[in-house]
């Protein structure tokens, strides 16, 4: 049979405050996004069933936000997120309950710029992720019956990139940037159990 399209249903609650006559830009919204139709590959390596409309999930949270300048020379840019995912539905019964997979539950990020003069600015950022569960894409995290613990846990990360910019003229402008300063290892997922896992960037510039 011919599969569905999958459907999203989102609804989200905001606000705005424009604060100290304007320069600073403050919001935050509470949000739900439901997935139906999901599509799920079910079966095992020697009964192979094909993949099935049989998924459902959600995710509600709440998001944060902070943009605009600090003083004359420094401007700030800062978000956060706070969320919870569960399994509404599944092939596999026992996944029901459980969080999305590879799905970091927290998540924040922070930068800040340094407008030293006309032409000079130099400044840096922070991401920060929580900590997540190893699984197949848009399904339940691997989960161990005999422990009673998700499978494989993807740690949680802080990443620190810097920046720079020189204009010489209007039309010759200098830009460095390095990503991941201090060269961390860090992970972006993992599938099987933990068993491929994709890693984040090295320093790079």
């Amino acid at each position: 049979a011919a599969a569905n399209p999958e459907r999203s249903t989102n609804y989200e609650l905001g606000t705005k405050w424009n604060l100290f006559d304007q320069k600073l830009l403050a919001t935050a919204a509470l949000f739900q996004i439901t997935k139906d139709d999901v599509m799920e590959s079910v079966g095992d390596a020697y009964s192979q069933l094909g993949t099935l409309n049989t998924g459902k999930n959600r995710v509600r949270g709440i998001e944060f936000g902070l943009s605009g300048n600090l003083t004359q020379k420094w401007s700030a840019q800062f978000s956060a997120t706070f969320m919870e995912s569960e399994i509404l539905r599944a092939f596999t019964a026992n996944q029901v309950g459980k969080v999305l997979s590879n799905f970091a539950d927290d998540q924040a990020f922070l930068q800040l710029r340094y407008q030293a003069n006309a032409k000079f600015s130099l400044g840096g950022a922070l991401t920060w992720s929580s900590e997540m569960y190893a699984g197949q894409p848009d399904t339940a995290a691997g989960f161990s019956t005999s422990t009673g613990e998700y499978s494989y846990e993807v740690p949680g990360y802080t990443t620190v990139d810097v920046f720079a910019n020189y204009e010489f003229t209007e039309k010759l402008k200098l830009r460095l940037n390095v990503g991941n300063v201090f060269d961390r290892n860090y992970y972006l997922a993992a599938y099987r159990s933990g068993s491929f896992t994709y890693i984040g960037d090295a320093r790079n510039a």
